[in-house]
Protein backbone atom coordinates (compact mmCIF):
# COMPACT_ATOMS: atom_id res chain seq x y z
CA UNK A 1 0.00 0.00 0.00
CA UNK A 2 1.38 3.40 -0.99
CA UNK A 3 1.21 6.13 1.65
CA UNK A 4 -0.47 9.26 0.27
CA UNK A 5 0.88 12.74 0.83
CA UNK A 6 -0.78 16.01 -0.15
CA UNK A 7 0.44 17.62 -3.40
CA UNK A 8 3.78 19.35 -2.97
CA UNK A 9 5.14 22.33 -4.92
CA UNK A 10 8.83 23.22 -4.73
CA UNK A 11 10.53 26.40 -5.93
CA UNK A 12 14.09 27.72 -5.81
CA UNK A 13 13.72 31.38 -4.85
CA UNK A 14 15.87 34.19 -6.32
CA UNK A 15 18.07 34.54 -3.21
CA UNK A 16 18.88 30.83 -3.21
CA UNK A 17 16.38 29.61 -0.60
CA UNK A 18 14.19 26.59 -1.33
CA UNK A 19 10.46 26.91 -0.67
CA UNK A 20 8.24 23.82 -0.44
CA UNK A 21 4.47 24.03 -0.05
CA UNK A 22 2.10 21.15 0.71
CA UNK A 23 -1.62 21.83 0.54
CA UNK A 24 -3.29 19.79 3.29
CA UNK A 25 -7.04 20.25 3.28
CA UNK A 26 -9.33 19.79 6.23
CA UNK A 27 -8.21 21.43 9.46
CA UNK A 28 -7.83 25.20 8.70
CA UNK A 29 -4.31 25.46 10.06
CA UNK A 30 -0.90 26.22 8.59
CA UNK A 31 2.54 25.20 9.79
CA UNK A 32 5.64 27.12 8.73
CA UNK A 33 9.14 25.81 9.32
CA UNK A 34 12.34 27.52 8.23
CA UNK A 35 15.45 25.38 8.39
CA UNK A 36 19.02 26.60 7.92
CA UNK A 37 21.80 24.10 7.23
CA UNK A 38 23.86 25.15 10.23
CA UNK A 39 23.81 23.08 13.40
CA UNK A 40 25.90 21.90 16.32
CA UNK A 41 28.41 20.15 14.04
CA UNK A 42 29.67 23.68 13.22
CA UNK A 43 30.32 24.58 16.86
CA UNK A 44 33.94 25.78 17.11
CA UNK A 45 36.28 23.84 19.42
CA UNK A 46 35.93 25.19 22.94
CA UNK A 47 32.52 26.65 22.08
CA UNK A 48 30.34 23.55 22.10
CA UNK A 49 26.69 24.49 22.58
CA UNK A 50 27.01 27.70 20.55
CA UNK A 51 24.55 26.74 17.79
CA UNK A 52 21.94 25.64 20.34
CA UNK A 53 22.29 28.77 22.44
CA UNK A 54 22.23 31.01 19.35
CA UNK A 55 18.93 29.41 18.27
CA UNK A 56 17.39 29.95 21.69
CA UNK A 57 18.49 33.60 21.90
CA UNK A 58 17.35 34.35 18.32
CA UNK A 59 13.82 33.71 19.55
CA UNK A 60 14.19 36.53 22.10
CA UNK A 61 14.60 39.55 19.84
CA UNK A 62 15.24 40.78 16.30
CA UNK A 63 16.25 44.05 14.66
CA UNK A 64 12.54 44.96 14.41
CA UNK A 65 10.97 43.46 17.52
CA UNK A 66 11.89 42.81 21.11
CA UNK A 67 11.33 39.40 22.60
CA UNK A 68 8.25 40.74 24.35
CA UNK A 69 6.75 42.02 21.10
CA UNK A 70 7.44 38.67 19.44
CA UNK A 71 5.68 36.93 22.33
CA UNK A 72 2.67 39.25 22.03
CA UNK A 73 2.39 38.65 18.29
CA UNK A 74 2.69 34.88 18.64
CA UNK A 75 0.14 34.84 21.46
CA UNK A 76 -2.26 36.90 19.33
CA UNK A 77 -2.11 34.11 16.77
CA UNK A 78 -2.90 31.50 19.42
CA UNK A 79 0.39 29.84 18.52
CA UNK A 80 3.74 28.78 19.95
CA UNK A 81 7.02 29.72 18.32
CA UNK A 82 9.76 27.12 18.50
CA UNK A 83 13.45 27.48 17.76
CA UNK A 84 16.21 24.94 18.18
CA UNK A 85 18.89 22.94 16.47
CA UNK A 86 20.38 19.49 15.99
CA UNK A 87 23.75 18.42 14.64
CA UNK A 88 22.96 19.42 11.07
CA UNK A 89 20.53 22.34 11.09
CA UNK A 90 18.74 25.11 12.97
CA UNK A 91 14.95 25.33 12.91
CA UNK A 92 12.35 28.03 13.52
CA UNK A 93 8.74 26.82 13.45
CA UNK A 94 5.25 28.22 14.03
CA UNK A 95 1.69 26.96 13.54
CA UNK A 96 -1.54 28.99 13.55
CA UNK A 97 -4.81 29.37 11.63
CA UNK A 98 -4.21 29.33 7.88
CA UNK A 99 -5.70 32.81 7.46
CA UNK A 100 -2.72 34.15 9.41
CA UNK A 101 -0.14 32.71 7.00
CA UNK A 102 1.35 36.13 6.06
CA UNK A 103 2.14 36.90 9.69
CA UNK A 104 3.38 33.36 10.29
CA UNK A 105 5.89 33.68 7.49
CA UNK A 106 6.91 37.15 8.61
CA UNK A 107 7.75 36.09 12.16
CA UNK A 108 9.57 32.89 11.21
CA UNK A 109 11.71 34.57 8.55
CA UNK A 110 12.48 37.52 10.84
CA UNK A 111 13.67 35.34 13.73
CA UNK A 112 15.85 33.22 11.46
CA UNK A 113 17.31 36.02 9.36
CA UNK A 114 17.59 39.06 11.63
CA UNK A 115 18.14 38.15 15.31
CA UNK A 116 19.63 40.90 17.45
CA UNK A 117 20.88 38.61 20.23
CA UNK A 118 19.92 40.98 23.08
CA UNK A 119 22.77 40.94 25.63
CA UNK A 120 20.48 40.51 28.65
CA UNK A 121 18.61 37.64 27.00
CA UNK A 122 21.86 36.00 25.96
CA UNK A 123 23.14 36.04 29.53
CA UNK A 124 19.81 34.88 30.96
CA UNK A 125 19.58 31.91 28.60
CA UNK A 126 23.24 31.03 29.02
CA UNK A 127 22.74 30.89 32.80
CA UNK A 128 19.57 28.84 32.28
CA UNK A 129 21.48 26.28 30.20
CA UNK A 130 24.20 26.04 32.83
CA UNK A 131 21.60 25.53 35.54
CA UNK A 132 19.96 22.85 33.40
CA UNK A 133 23.24 20.97 33.09
CA UNK A 134 23.72 21.17 36.85
CA UNK A 135 20.27 19.69 37.33
CA UNK A 136 20.95 16.98 34.73
CA UNK A 137 23.96 15.88 36.74
CA UNK A 138 21.44 14.23 39.07
CA UNK A 139 19.84 12.30 36.17
CA UNK A 140 22.01 9.21 35.47
CA UNK A 141 20.15 8.51 32.23
CA UNK A 142 20.99 11.96 30.87
CA UNK A 143 24.60 11.65 32.01
CA UNK A 144 24.85 8.32 30.17
CA UNK A 145 23.39 9.72 26.96
CA UNK A 146 25.81 12.64 26.98
CA UNK A 147 28.83 10.47 27.74
CA UNK A 148 27.82 8.05 24.99
CA UNK A 149 28.02 10.72 22.27
CA UNK A 150 31.64 11.56 22.96
CA UNK A 151 32.64 7.95 23.57
CA UNK A 152 31.22 6.72 20.26
CA UNK A 153 31.98 9.66 17.98
CA UNK A 154 35.29 10.79 19.47
CA UNK A 155 36.63 13.88 17.69
CA UNK A 156 34.03 13.77 14.91
CA UNK A 157 31.96 17.01 14.50
CA UNK A 158 28.97 15.12 15.93
CA UNK A 159 31.02 14.13 18.99
CA UNK A 160 29.55 16.52 21.54
CA UNK A 161 26.05 17.06 22.94
CA UNK A 162 24.05 19.63 20.97
CA UNK A 163 23.44 21.57 24.20
CA UNK A 164 27.19 21.81 24.78
CA UNK A 165 29.18 21.34 27.94
CA UNK A 166 29.34 23.53 31.02
CA UNK A 167 32.97 24.56 30.55
CA UNK A 168 32.22 25.74 27.00
CA UNK A 169 28.97 27.49 27.88
CA UNK A 170 30.79 29.48 30.55
CA UNK A 171 33.15 30.78 27.87
CA UNK A 172 30.45 31.80 25.37
CA UNK A 173 29.75 35.48 24.72
CA UNK A 174 27.09 37.30 22.74
CA UNK A 175 29.64 38.11 20.02
CA UNK A 176 30.13 34.37 19.46
CA UNK A 177 26.43 33.93 18.67
CA UNK A 178 26.41 36.95 16.35
CA UNK A 179 29.51 35.68 14.54
CA UNK A 180 28.03 32.19 14.17
CA UNK A 181 24.88 33.61 12.61
CA UNK A 182 26.84 35.94 10.33
CA UNK A 183 29.07 33.11 9.12
CA UNK A 184 26.50 30.40 8.40
CA UNK A 185 23.00 31.87 8.09
CA UNK A 186 21.85 33.00 4.65
CA UNK A 187 19.07 32.32 2.13
CA UNK A 188 21.22 29.94 0.09
CA UNK A 189 21.31 27.53 3.04
CA UNK A 190 17.63 27.95 3.95
CA UNK A 191 14.61 25.73 3.33
CA UNK A 192 11.12 27.10 3.97
CA UNK A 193 8.31 24.56 4.35
CA UNK A 194 4.64 25.54 4.44
CA UNK A 195 1.96 22.93 5.14
CA UNK A 196 -1.76 23.40 5.58
CA UNK A 197 -5.02 24.66 4.17
CA UNK A 198 -3.27 27.19 1.96
CA UNK A 199 -3.19 28.12 -1.70
CA UNK A 200 0.26 27.02 -2.97
CA UNK A 201 0.53 29.93 -5.37
CA UNK A 202 -0.18 32.45 -2.63
CA UNK A 203 2.19 30.72 -0.22
CA UNK A 204 5.02 30.81 -2.76
CA UNK A 205 4.38 34.48 -3.46
CA UNK A 206 4.53 35.21 0.25
CA UNK A 207 7.74 33.20 0.52
CA UNK A 208 9.35 35.17 -2.31
CA UNK A 209 8.38 38.45 -0.71
CA UNK A 210 9.29 37.43 2.80
CA UNK A 211 12.77 36.20 1.88
CA UNK A 212 13.54 38.90 -0.71
CA UNK A 213 15.20 41.17 1.83
CA UNK A 214 17.52 38.50 3.25
CA UNK A 215 20.82 39.10 1.51
CA UNK A 216 23.33 37.63 3.92
CA UNK A 217 26.46 36.34 2.20
CA UNK A 218 26.91 33.31 4.44
CA UNK A 219 29.19 30.56 3.20
CA UNK A 220 27.82 27.04 2.66
CA UNK A 221 28.37 24.67 5.55
CA UNK A 222 31.24 22.25 4.86
CA UNK A 223 30.48 18.62 4.21
CA UNK A 224 30.75 16.58 7.39
CA UNK A 225 32.78 13.36 6.95
CA UNK A 226 31.53 9.91 7.76
CA UNK A 227 32.33 8.75 11.28
CA UNK A 228 35.06 6.12 11.68
CA UNK A 229 34.22 2.78 13.29
CA UNK A 230 34.53 2.64 17.06
CA UNK A 231 36.88 0.03 18.51
CA UNK A 232 35.73 -1.60 21.73
CA UNK A 233 36.09 0.81 24.64
CA UNK A 234 34.65 0.91 28.14
CA UNK A 235 33.89 4.21 29.86
CA UNK A 236 32.77 4.13 33.48
CA UNK A 237 31.20 7.38 34.67
CA UNK A 238 31.40 7.36 38.44
CA UNK A 239 28.31 8.31 40.44
CA UNK A 240 29.02 6.95 43.93
CA UNK A 241 25.50 7.66 45.20
CA UNK A 242 23.76 5.65 42.45
CA UNK A 243 22.13 2.32 43.29
CA UNK A 244 21.59 1.34 39.65
CA UNK A 245 23.74 1.42 36.54
CA UNK A 246 22.71 3.14 33.34
CA UNK A 247 24.17 1.15 30.45
CA UNK A 248 24.79 2.26 26.87
CA UNK A 249 26.40 0.47 23.94
CA UNK A 250 26.86 2.57 20.81
CA UNK A 251 28.65 2.46 17.49
CA UNK A 252 28.87 4.89 14.54
CA UNK A 253 26.83 3.96 11.48
CA UNK A 254 25.66 5.45 8.17
CA UNK A 255 23.92 8.73 7.37
CA UNK A 256 20.17 8.95 6.80
CA UNK A 257 20.28 8.75 2.98
CA UNK A 258 22.17 5.43 2.98
CA UNK A 259 20.64 2.48 1.07
CA UNK A 260 21.14 0.52 4.29
CA UNK A 261 18.40 2.55 5.99
CA UNK A 262 15.39 0.29 5.44
CA UNK A 263 17.13 -3.06 6.16
CA UNK A 264 18.66 -1.51 9.28
CA UNK A 265 15.36 -0.13 10.58
CA UNK A 266 13.64 -3.48 10.13
CA UNK A 267 16.56 -5.37 11.69
CA UNK A 268 16.55 -3.07 14.70
CA UNK A 269 12.80 -3.51 15.19
CA UNK A 270 13.41 -7.25 15.53
CA UNK A 271 16.47 -6.91 17.73
CA UNK A 272 15.56 -4.16 20.19
CA UNK A 273 13.16 -1.60 18.76
CA UNK A 274 9.82 -3.06 19.81
CA UNK A 275 7.99 -4.53 22.79
CA UNK A 276 8.42 -8.07 21.46
CA UNK A 277 12.02 -7.65 20.31
CA UNK A 278 14.78 -10.12 21.19
CA UNK A 279 16.61 -7.85 23.60
CA UNK A 280 13.42 -6.98 25.46
CA UNK A 281 12.33 -10.60 25.60
CA UNK A 282 15.69 -11.84 26.86
CA UNK A 283 16.73 -9.06 29.23
CA UNK A 284 13.36 -8.06 30.65
CA UNK A 285 11.06 -11.06 30.35
CA UNK A 286 13.37 -14.08 30.60
CA UNK A 287 16.21 -12.81 32.79
CA UNK A 288 14.45 -10.05 34.73
CA UNK A 289 17.51 -7.80 34.57
CA UNK A 290 15.74 -4.55 33.66
CA UNK A 291 12.36 -3.00 33.04
CA UNK A 292 13.77 -0.68 30.39
CA UNK A 293 15.45 -2.05 27.26
CA UNK A 294 15.72 -0.35 23.90
CA UNK A 295 17.84 -0.10 20.79
CA UNK A 296 17.54 2.50 18.06
CA UNK A 297 19.24 4.33 15.22
CA UNK A 298 19.87 8.06 15.60
CA UNK A 299 20.85 9.29 12.15
CA UNK A 300 22.24 12.57 10.86
CA UNK A 301 23.21 13.74 7.42
CA UNK A 302 26.78 12.42 7.49
CA UNK A 303 26.63 9.66 10.08
CA UNK A 304 24.61 8.23 12.91
CA UNK A 305 24.71 5.96 15.93
CA UNK A 306 23.17 2.62 16.71
CA UNK A 307 22.41 2.75 20.43
CA UNK A 308 21.47 0.11 22.98
CA UNK A 309 20.22 1.53 26.27
CA UNK A 310 19.11 -0.05 29.51
CA UNK A 311 19.58 0.06 33.28
CA UNK A 312 19.97 -2.53 35.98
CA UNK A 313 20.99 -3.07 39.60
CA UNK A 314 24.65 -2.30 40.25
CA UNK A 315 25.42 -5.93 40.97
CA UNK A 316 24.02 -7.17 37.63
CA UNK A 317 25.74 -4.61 35.38
CA UNK A 318 28.16 -7.09 33.84
CA UNK A 319 25.46 -9.72 33.40
CA UNK A 320 23.17 -7.34 31.51
CA UNK A 321 25.98 -6.29 29.16
CA UNK A 322 27.01 -9.88 28.55
CA UNK A 323 23.45 -10.91 27.68
CA UNK A 324 23.04 -7.93 25.36
CA UNK A 325 26.27 -8.64 23.50
CA UNK A 326 25.41 -12.33 23.16
CA UNK A 327 22.03 -11.48 21.67
CA UNK A 328 23.56 -8.94 19.27
CA UNK A 329 26.18 -11.47 18.15
CA UNK A 330 23.57 -14.18 17.66
CA UNK A 331 21.37 -11.86 15.62
CA UNK A 332 24.31 -10.85 13.41
CA UNK A 333 24.99 -14.54 12.74
CA UNK A 334 21.42 -15.72 12.21
CA UNK A 335 19.26 -12.73 11.26
CA UNK A 336 15.52 -12.72 12.02
CA UNK A 337 13.14 -15.63 11.73
CA UNK A 338 10.28 -15.38 9.25
CA UNK A 339 7.83 -14.72 12.09
CA UNK A 340 10.00 -12.02 13.64
CA UNK A 341 10.48 -10.34 10.27
CA UNK A 342 6.77 -10.29 9.46
CA UNK A 343 5.86 -8.96 12.89
CA UNK A 344 8.44 -6.16 12.71
CA UNK A 345 7.38 -5.16 9.20
CA UNK A 346 3.72 -4.95 10.24
CA UNK A 347 4.62 -2.91 13.31
CA UNK A 348 6.73 -0.40 11.35
CA UNK A 349 4.29 -0.06 8.44
CA UNK A 350 1.38 0.51 10.82
CA UNK A 351 3.24 3.00 12.99
CA UNK A 352 4.59 5.17 10.17
CA UNK A 353 1.39 7.11 9.31
CA UNK A 354 1.21 8.33 12.92
CA UNK A 355 4.49 10.20 12.38
CA UNK A 356 2.87 12.40 9.71
CA UNK A 357 -0.54 13.13 11.20
CA UNK A 358 -0.05 16.81 12.00
CA UNK A 359 0.91 19.79 9.87
CA UNK A 360 4.04 20.30 11.98
CA UNK A 361 5.14 16.70 11.46
CA UNK A 362 4.73 16.97 7.70
CA UNK A 363 6.63 20.26 7.57
CA UNK A 364 9.43 18.60 9.52
CA UNK A 365 9.47 15.65 7.11
CA UNK A 366 9.70 18.01 4.12
CA UNK A 367 12.71 19.70 5.69
CA UNK A 368 14.27 16.30 6.37
CA UNK A 369 13.92 15.37 2.70
CA UNK A 370 15.80 18.50 1.68
CA UNK A 371 18.45 18.24 4.40
CA UNK A 372 19.29 14.57 4.20
CA UNK A 373 18.84 14.15 0.46
CA UNK A 374 16.62 11.10 0.26
CA UNK A 375 13.72 10.93 -2.23
CA UNK A 376 10.03 11.53 -1.58
CA UNK A 377 9.43 7.95 -2.72
CA UNK A 378 10.92 6.77 0.58
CA UNK A 379 8.03 8.52 2.33
CA UNK A 380 5.17 7.66 0.00
CA UNK A 381 6.43 4.10 -0.41
CA UNK A 382 7.51 3.54 3.21
CA UNK A 383 5.22 0.53 3.94
CA UNK A 384 6.21 -1.16 0.67
CA UNK A 385 9.92 -0.64 1.27
CA UNK A 386 9.68 -1.99 4.80
CA UNK A 387 7.83 -5.09 3.62
CA UNK A 388 10.38 -5.64 0.82
CA UNK A 389 13.26 -6.12 3.29
CA UNK A 390 14.42 -9.73 3.45
CA UNK A 391 15.79 -11.70 6.38
CA UNK A 392 19.14 -11.94 4.60
CA UNK A 393 19.28 -8.15 4.13
CA UNK A 394 18.68 -7.75 7.88
CA UNK A 395 21.49 -10.17 8.67
CA UNK A 396 23.92 -8.50 6.27
CA UNK A 397 23.27 -4.96 7.49
CA UNK A 398 23.56 -6.11 11.11
CA UNK A 399 26.90 -7.77 10.49
CA UNK A 400 28.11 -4.63 8.76
CA UNK A 401 27.05 -2.10 11.38
CA UNK A 402 26.13 -3.54 14.77
CA UNK A 403 28.75 -3.75 17.56
CA UNK A 404 29.21 -7.51 17.75
CA UNK A 405 32.96 -7.02 18.24
CA UNK A 406 33.48 -3.25 18.63
CA UNK A 407 31.47 -0.33 19.91
CA UNK A 408 31.65 1.96 22.91
CA UNK A 409 30.34 0.76 26.27
CA UNK A 410 29.28 3.45 28.74
CA UNK A 411 28.17 2.68 32.28
CA UNK A 412 27.03 5.32 34.77
CA UNK A 413 27.01 4.13 38.34
CA UNK A 414 29.12 3.53 41.47
CA UNK A 415 32.60 2.74 40.17
CA UNK A 416 33.64 0.92 43.33
CA UNK A 417 30.85 -1.62 42.83
CA UNK A 418 30.83 -2.13 39.07
CA UNK A 419 34.37 -1.61 37.77
CA UNK A 420 35.46 -5.24 38.13
CA UNK A 421 32.30 -6.40 36.32
CA UNK A 422 33.21 -4.21 33.33
CA UNK A 423 36.84 -5.31 33.03
CA UNK A 424 35.87 -8.47 31.14
CA UNK A 425 34.80 -6.24 28.21
CA UNK A 426 38.06 -4.31 27.90
CA UNK A 427 40.26 -1.75 29.66
CA UNK A 428 38.08 0.54 31.76
CA UNK A 429 38.46 4.31 31.81
CA UNK A 430 36.89 5.96 34.88
CA UNK A 431 35.79 9.59 34.92
CA UNK A 432 33.67 11.57 37.42
CA UNK A 433 30.15 12.36 36.27
CA UNK A 434 30.75 16.10 36.31
CA UNK A 435 33.38 15.79 33.58
CA UNK A 436 30.82 14.78 30.95
CA UNK A 437 28.44 17.67 31.73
Amino acid sequence: MTFRLPPVERELLPGGATAVVARKKGVPLAAVRLMVRAGAALDPPGRFGLASLAAAVARRGTRRRSGRRIDELVESLGAELGAGCDDDATYVALSAPAEDLPRLLEVVVEVASAPSFPPDEFERLRRRELAGLEHDLDEPSTVADRAMIGAAYGDHPYGHPVEGRARDLRALRRRDAAAFHRAWFGPASAILAVVGAVDPGQALRLARGGLAGWRAAAVPAPEIPAAPPAARSVLLVDKPDATQTQVRLATPVFGRASPDYFPAVVANAVLGGGFTSRLVETIRVTRGLSYGVRSRFGLGRAAGLWIFSSFTKAETTGELLQVALEQIGRFCDEGPTAEELSRAQGYLAGLFPLSLETHDQLAGKICDLELYGYPMAEVTGYPERVRAVTAEACREVSRRWLPHSGGSIVAVGPAARIRRQLERFGPVTVVPARRVM
